[in-house]
């Protein structure tokens, strides 16, 4: 695969890798190193110039594969005069999914004294974490995680660590971070440098891969 956003300057070179779940990766790398881009390129807005993104062995940008995959990106976009409670409606809608449980999921986060505000009346961590809850709706088999735990209050990222560990029991986790700090120590790290052929295997609840 080759991939970047500027022909002089490929950020994927020749690189070639597979992730298979369930499992939980985490993948490190330096500023400019291809994190972003990664992102991009799982969630299928950014297409390589040579080779394939694959997601469940579907192209990355195929509308197929929108149900069975989230992605959560590190810089919320909300809508400043929609309430909370209307965000993660609507990202229910675009999912057909039922908001009750996702609402649920936003209290037991610590959003609920705020469902009622408007997006651009939130805090920080509150934008974070109703962002986490929007792009993680419904029923998935594999997510990417940019940044997750960014501005999130200790009671915020216990949370979503224990969430995290049940979807890693049978789909796959994909958290990019320059660090996760030992909050989930049995993640499977990947250097983004090392990252010519490295694999992560398990059975294929969930897959992403490039080549």
């Amino acid at each position: 695969m080759f991939a970047g956003y500027s022909a002089e300057r490929p950020i994927y070179e020749n690189v070639s890798f597979e992730f298979t779940g369930p499992a939980l990766i985490h993948l490190q790398g330096k500023n400019g190193s291809g994190k972003s881009t990664f992102v991009e390129l799982a969630s299928g807005y950014l297409s390589p110039w040579a080779g394939t993104v694959l997601v469940n062995e579907t192209r990355a940008d195929d509308p197929g594969t929108r149900n069975r995959r989230r992605v959560c990106r590190s810089e919320a976009a909300l809508f400043a005069q929609m309430t909370a409670r209307d965000h993660i409606v609507f990202a229910c809608i675009a999912r057909d999914v039922d908001p009750g449980p996702e609402i649920l999921r936003a209290t037991q986060l610590g959003i609920e004294p705020w469902l009622g505000e408007n997006a651009g009346n939130l805090s920080t961590g509150n934008v974070r974490k109703l962002w986490y809850v929007m792009n993680t709706v419904g029923q998935f088999d594999c997510v990417v995680l940019d940044e997750p735990f960014n501005g999130t209050d200790a009671e915020g990222v216990a949370y979503m660590v224990e969430e995290i560990r049940r979807w890693a029991e049978s789909k796959l986790v994909v958290i990019v971070t320059h660090s996760l700090q030992d909050l989930l120590p049995e993640a499977i790290t990947v250097r983004l440098e090392d990252l010519k052929s490295q694999t992560a295997s398990g059975s294929r609840d969930g897959s992403m891969g490039a080549k």
